[in-house]
């Protein structure tokens, strides 16, 4: 099953009992981990996948609808805070913050292989480095950056595979 067709039923149709799903992300360049950090807000990419809560993020329950997509928040299992980005520049921080409500930058979709958040841009690694950012998809074109840095595969916890 493609992770495109996957995401958009747990973005578009989690139940409470689904959204403690835990979910490790990979991203297609090279296939690093997408990982967040138990003493701070940090969230980077590393090959190196320890079975730890620092690689398992699970969906949150609270949801709206964005751009034709079902949005929820993404929540590290490192330390209960929400994938958040910032908006208005090409590269983007991205960190964990606590969840609140009213931030944009805290909703996401999975839909067809890449996380967008609600600011409208899309979760990627860095050409040099670890580091994770979100920028508009114009960025493969306008500055070379490989399609595949944007690229994301989730492992369910709960049915051992990659999807």
């Amino acid at each position: 099953m493609g992770v495109s067709a996957l995401m958009l039923t747990i973005a578009g149709t989690l139940s409470p009992a689904s959204a403690a799903t835990n979910w490790a992300y990979h991203n297609d360049w090279g296939q690093p981990c997408l990982r967040s950090s138990t003493a701070s807000s940090n969230v980077w990419v590393s090959t190196s996948c320890p079975d730890n809560s620092s690689i398992w993020w699970h969906w949150g329950t609270d949801s709206n609808q964005w751009g034709g997509h079902t949005m929820r928040r993404l929540v590290s299992n490192a330390n209960s805070e929400c994938l958040t980005t910032d908006v208005g520049a090409v590269t983007n921080a991205v960190r964990t913050e606590p969840c609140s409500s009213g931030r944009s930058g805290q909703f996401w979709t999975a839909d067809g292989d890449y996380f967008q958040n609600q600011n409208g841009n899309y979760l990627r690694t860095s050409a040099s480095g670890d580091g994770v950012y979100t920028s508009p998809y114009s960025v493969v074109a306008d500055y070379n950056i490989d399609r595949s840095r944007l690229v994301w595969w989730g492992w369910n916890s709960g049915t051992s595979s990659w999807e």
